[in-house]
């Protein structure tokens, strides 16, 4: 049976919580508290896990060596580039302010503080969602290695989805920045990305031994880098790693533009670096993403058109396709997403008018049948 005693102004409380499996002797936890209430509560808590059978020591391990031993057996089941993203959480948003505190004192309430500051230090909704992701699965693993008995993140209140417009351009914007951008040298980066919906990293780590021009097909084996330093093998997901079906006129262009390598590579002589790249530096050298954004933005106000990232080519690519009737899992399968939710999800601003267009195709139907 627990007690509560006073000392000073404080208040504290001494519970058996089992014995020692090597000596035999009893086990106490003491804690100290403001009041006696605070003391009474916390003792109430710790001799109902010890009658469930589910206390457990207190953890000495600090968050951020146990974070840290968690990642080097995450990152081998998750994609390379997701392992990137989760290392740059973890180092940059979750060490900084929790890394010091013990794991064991990981609790609701100060979890829901640091969640709170991330939302008003200017963090998107989507972003602490991450974050949160992270954590959590960092957690769960703790409660099933026995580390503690519950985890304390899953009664945290996540921030509301900020709701944000999406981006796009419709067709006639499109086909004025393609000719804006025909004579450009970096021509082919955007047509792939308008007409294949690839992100920017598989683009610019693209092959020429990836792409097929005969069975009009490229396969999505390998990225490059966000700050264009290295080659990544696979892509963001498993699902990423895919094969996409090419239009003639893309193959056209394809075929222009390896002539255009030819040529410089020929031009260049023992200087070529020869990567097999499609994107790439008059030396054959990887493309840095820095320079592909500065080429886009002059183009976007050459065109005079809404400025957009390069990644919302993807988006205008899906939203096209979307547009025009093509079935959602088509649109899954070349964007590489792993579930259709995600692009229906993602993409649900264009179902509106789908919904339109079907009832009046209805319609038409039970008219002509008439």
């Amino acid at each position: 049976m627990g007690q509560i005693k006073k000392k000073g102004s404080s208040w504290y409380y001494v519970a058996e919580v089992g014995k020692d499996p090597l000596t035999g002797r009893r086990k106490r936890k003491k804690e100290s508290f403001k009041t006696k209430k605070e003391a009474e509560k916390a003792l109430a808590l710790i001799e109902a896990e010890v009658y469930k059978g589910v206390y457990l020591e207190p953890s000495n391990t600090y968050f951020k060596d146990y974070l840290y031993d968690w990642f080097k057996i995450k990152k081998n089941s998750v994609g390379i580039q997701t392992a990137e993203v989760y290392s740059g959480y973890i180092k940059n948003r979750i060490i900084p302010p929790l890394g010091h505190i013990m794991l064991s004192r990981l609790t609701p309430m100060l979890l829901q503080g640091y969640v709170n500051d991330l939302k008003e230090n200017g963090l998107a909704s989507g972003t602490i969602k991450k974050i949160y992701t992270i954590i959590k699965g960092a957690l769960d693993h703790a409660v099933n290695m026995g580390l503690l008995v519950s985890n304390p993140i899953t009664k945290v209140q996540l921030p509301k989805d900020d709701k944000k417009e999406m981006t796009v351009w419709n067709i006639n914007e499109v086909k004025t920045f393609l000719k804006m951008a025909r004579n450009d040298r970096l021509y082919i980066a955007f047509h792939l990305a308008i007409t294949t919906g690839m992100r920017r990293g598989e683009i610019l780590g693209l092959r020429w031994k990836d792409v097929e021009l005969d069975k009009c097909m490229l396969s999505v084996r390998q990225t490059l880098s966000k700050d264009g330093k290295q080659f990544l093998n696979g892509a963001k997901t498993d699902s990423s790693i895919r094969s996409i079906k090419l239009s003639e006129e893309t193959i056209t262009v394809l075929r222009k533009h390896k002539a255009i390598i030819a040529k410089e590579k020929l031009q260049s002589g023992p200087e070529y670096n020869n990567y097999d790249l499609v994107v790439c530096t008059l030396k054959g050298t990887p493309m840095n993403p820095a320079n592909l954004k500065r080429t886009f933005t002059r183009l976007i106000k050459g065109a005079k058109l809404p400025r957009i990232r390069f990644h919302d080519l993807r988006h205008t690519h899906a939203t096209m396709l979307l547009s025009q009737g093509i079935h959602a899992k088509v649109v899954s399968e070349r964007l590489g997403h792993s579930n259709i939710k995600i692009t229906l999800d993602t993409y649900s601003h264009v179902l509106p008018n789908m919904q339109e267009e079907a009832a009046n195709q209805i319609d038409a139907l039970l008219k002509e049948s008439n």
